[in-house]
């Protein structure tokens, strides 16, 4: 058994209708990305998703609404909680910012702060619809994050956690796949729950590769910095560190069927 699940967008019914009916026949997690707020979809997911037996998270939409801007932005964060309770969500993805903050150390406590305090904020309407929320790495390395957690637990917040993004630390940390890892474990021992975002990319852009256009670019290898050991396997480090996390492939929609049966089809032996 595994924790690999499907993500997709709140858009084009005809084209996500049959990656829900997948996930449900085959018991996998999914994540619905509450950008759109298609009507016709949201029916759609209502139907279908809310008392469905399998896990089912959503992302928000973080132009709308972020950790950094919570404090202007909280009405928004509430209807997005309460349109992902309608379609069964237990908890959500939500970004630090829309954009790069700031990385200079005299900064950092007040750059804190103000996270805390909004954090604070979100805490409460979770309260409110027994809901959670994990917070997404983006722009900075583990070191931020590290203090971000150590004050979300000093403040006794317990309705936020972490959702590990394995292309944004590609791209935006200087550390490696394995130091990702090691961070999450610290997380585990605090009792933060986990979340997993899985694609790929060559380490310039946010590209969200699927393996087959892995494959086909030629990229599947260890790539001597970040990844030591290629994809699939990767992913599957992940899932046996983390067992209990959902771990939802971003790839394109027509794409993610095939995607997820690819990397289930390379399981490692043990």
């Amino acid at each position: 058994m595994h924790n690999f699940g499907l993500k997709f967008l709140d858009k084009n019914p005809s084209r996500i209708g049959p990656i829900v009916d997948y996930a449900i026949q085959h018991g996998r997690p999914v994540e619905v990305g509450l950008y759109f707020r298609d009507t016709q979809v949201l029916k759609l997911l209502e139907g279908k998703l809310f008392n469905a037996p399998i896990r089912v998270n959503a992302h928000t939409d973080h132009e709308r609404c972020n950790v950094f801007n919570l404090n202007r932005t909280q009405d928004h964060l509430h209807d997005h909680i309460r349109m992902a309770r309608s379609i069964g969500s237990a908890y959500s993805v939500l970004h630090i910012s829309d954009l790069p903050m700031t990385l200079r150390p005299a900064l950092r406590p007040a750059l804190l702060k103000l996270l805390l305090d909004n954090l604070e904020r979100a805490e409460e309407l979770c309260t409110i619809h027994d809901y959670r929320l994990h917070l997404e790495n983006i722009w900075h390395p583990i070191s931020f994050y590290r203090d971000l957690f150590e004050g979300v637990h000093a403040r006794g917040l317990s309705r936020i956690h972490f959702c590990f993004d394995i292309g944004h630390a590609k791209i935006w940390s200087g550390e490696s796949l394995d130091d990702w890892m090691d961070f999450m474990d610290d997380l585990a021992a605090m009792e933060f729950n986990l979340h997993c975002h899985l694609h790929a990319n060559q380490g310039f852009t946010d590209e969200h590769l699927s393996m087959a256009e892995v494959n086909a670019r030629g990229i599947g290898g260890a790539d001597g910095y970040y990844n030591s050991y290629g994809y699939p396997a990767a992913f599957w480090m992940l899932e046996e560190r983390f067992p209990n996390a959902a771990k939802v492939f971003e790839v394109k929609p027509e794409q993610a069927i095939a995607n997820l049966e690819t990397v289930v089809a390379a399981r490692p032996l043990t």
